[in-house]
C-alpha cells in the first residue's frame, strides 16, 4: 500500500525535475537572444557593453532569426511554467517576462518609433515665422554644453536647393535624424544628422539608381548608422554606402553651410526653416509624453555628454583618438576623391579667412567669413590663387565658383579621424 504513493511521488518529482531543466535551458537561451538584440541594436547599451562592427552587423542581418528563435524558446519556458508552478517562482517569472520584452522592444521596435524619419514629409516655416518656433528649443539648443543668448545665435545647417535655401537647427534634427530637403538639379535631397558627431550631411537617397528609404538603425563609433527600408541594408552616415554592397557606390552628397540663424536670415530672407515641434499633450498624449522623454531627457542629456566632457566620448567606443588635435576640437572637413583634409576655424582666421590649397589634385579655396561666422569651400577654376571671395563663391573678378560638395562643418575631430585616419590637418 505504501509503494504506490511513493512511486507516484517519484514520477512527479522526475517530471518536475525534467520540466525545471527544460524551463531553465529555454529561458536562459531566450534571454541571451533578447539581450543580444538589445546590446547590438539599441545603441544605449553601448555605454556599457561594446561589440565589434562585424558582430553588430551579423546581429542586424540575422535579427529576425534571433528574435524568432528566442520567442519560441521563451514560449516553451512560459508554457512549462504555466503548467508546473514549481519550476519557477512567480515573481521571478514576471521579471523574466518584463526583461525579455524590454530587450526585444528596445532593439527591434523602439528605434522606428523613437526616431520617426521625415524623409518625405516635414514642416517648414518662413524666416519671419521661425523665431517664434525656435525660442521653444533655446534651452536645448546646444545640449547643455553652451547656451545661446538668443534665437539669432542658434546654429543652423543651410541647404541651397533649386527652390531656395533651407535651414535646419540641431535640436529639431536631433530626433528624426532624417529630414526632407528639396530638389537640386532635379534630384531629391534629404538632410541627415548625427548629434553625437554634430554632423549634418545632405544626401540624395539613391545608390546605383535604386531609391532608398532612410531611417535610423543605431550608432557605431559615435556616428549615426542609417538603414534602407527597401533593402534592409545599414548605411554609416559618414560613408554613405550600403554596408553589404559598398561596391555599388555612395549616395550623392550635396554642399551645406553652417551659420548662426541671424546670418541665414540676412543672406536668405526668403528661406525656409525646418521645425519639428513635439505634439501637444491634448492632441496626442502618448506620443507627446514619449517624445518629451526621448528628445528633452534621453537624447539631449545623452548627446550633451559629448559636449560637456572634453576628454571622453559619449559612447566609449573609440579607444585611441588621433592626437594631432584635441579630441573634441570642432573641424571643417572636406575631401576630393581619397584626399581628406580637416581645418580648424582658428587656422582659417590666422590665414586671413582664405586658404588656397590643392586637394585631390584640384585647386580649392576655403573661406571663413567673419561677418556671417561661416566656412565655405569652392573649386578654383583658374590657375591663380583667389584673393577674395564671398560665401556664394563670387570672386573679385566676377567669377562664381562651384561649391565643394563634401564640406562638413563643425563636427568633432576624433570621430572624423576614426573613420578617415588618413586625414591631413590644416593644410596650407
Amino acid at each position: 500500500m505504501v509503494v504506490v504513493p511513493w512511486a507516484l511521488w517519484q514520477v512527479a518529482r522526475m517530471t518536475t525535475n525534467r520540466n525545471r531543466l527544460i524551463f531553465w535551458l529555454s529561458m536562459a537561451a531566450a534571454q541571451i537572444g533578447g539581450f543580444i538584440i538589445f546590446k547590438d541594436l539599441a545603441d544605449i547599451s553601448q555605454w556599457l557593453v561594446q561589440s565589434s562592427r562585424d558582430f553588430t552587423m551579423a546581429v542586424w542581418y540575422n535579427r529576425h532569426w534571433i528574435a524568432g528563435l528566442s520567442l519560441c524558446l521563451f514560449a516553451v519556458a512560459a508554457i512549462i511554467a504555466w503548467r508546473d508552478r514549481r519550476v519557477c517562482p512567480r515573481p521571478l517569472l514576471f521579471f523574466f517576462v518584463a526583461f525579455f520584452a524590454i530587450n526585444l522592444y528596445s532593439g527591434l521596435i523602439n528605434p522606428n518609433w523613437m526616431f520617426r524619419p521625415q524623409q518625405h514629409e516635414a514642416n517648414f516655416v518662413s524666416v519671419t515665422e521661425a523665431p517664434g518656433h525656435m525660442r521653444q528649443s533655446l534651452e536645448y539648443a546646444h545640449f547643455g554644453a553652451e547656451s545661446y543668448a538668443a534665437v539669432d545665435d542658434i546654429s543652423v545647417v543651410v541647404l541651397e536647393t533649386d527652390n531656395g535655401a533651407y535651414a535646419y537647427s540641431d535640436y529639431y534634427l536631433l530626433q528624426p535624424h532624417v529630414a526632407k530637403g528639396d530638389v537640386i538639379d532635379g534630384e531629391e535631397v534629404v538632410m541627415t544628422y548625427c548629434g553625437l558627431t554634430n554632423l549634418a550631411i545632405a544626401y540624395s537617397p539613391v545608390i546605383d539608381g535604386q531609391q532608398l528609404e532612410l531611417s535610423v538603425m543605431t550608432q557605431l563609433k559615435n556616428n549615426l548608422v542609417l538603414k534602407d527600408g527597401n533593402t534592409g541594408e545599414p548605411i554609416q552616415q559618414l560613408w554613405g554606402t550600403l554596408e553589404g554592397a559598398p561596391e555599388r557606390g555612395r549616395m550623392p552628397e550635396y554642399a551645406t553651410l553652417r551659420m548662426p540663424f541671424r546670418s541665414f536670415r540676412e543672406l536668405y530672407p526668403d528661406g525656409k526653416v525646418f521645425v519639428n515641434e513635439i505634439a501637444a499633450l491634448a492632441e496626442n498624449p502618448l506620443t507627446g509624453l514619449w517624445d518629451r522623454l526621448v528628445r528633452n531627457v534621453m537624447m539631449v542629456w545623452g548627446v550633451g555628454l559629448q559636449w560637456d566632457d572634453p576628454e571622453n566620448a559619449a559612447f566609449p567606443t573609440i579607444s585611441e583618438p588621433d592626437p594631432r588635435l584635441p579630441m573634441k576640437t570642432r573641424i571643417f572637413a572636406l575631401n576630393v576623391g581619397d584626399d581628406f583634409v580637416a581645418y580648424t576655424k582658428d587656422f582659417l582666421i590666422q590665414h586671413g579667412g582664405i586658404v588656397n590649397v590643392e586637394i585631390g589634385g584640384a585647386p580649392v579655396v576655403i573661406h571663413y567669413n567673419d561677418r556671417y561666422d561661416a566656412v565655405a569651400a569652392f573649386f578654383n577654376d583658374a590657375t591663380a590663387p583667389v584673393p577674395a571671395i564671398d560665401l556664394f563663391g563670387q570672386t573679385g573678378d566676377g567669377r562664381r565658383l562651384q561649391r565643394v560638395n563634401t564640406l562638413k562643418s563643425d563636427l568633432f575631430w576624433f570621430i572624423f579621424a576614426e573613420f578617415y585616419p588618413q586625414t591631413d590637418v590644416n593644410r596650407a
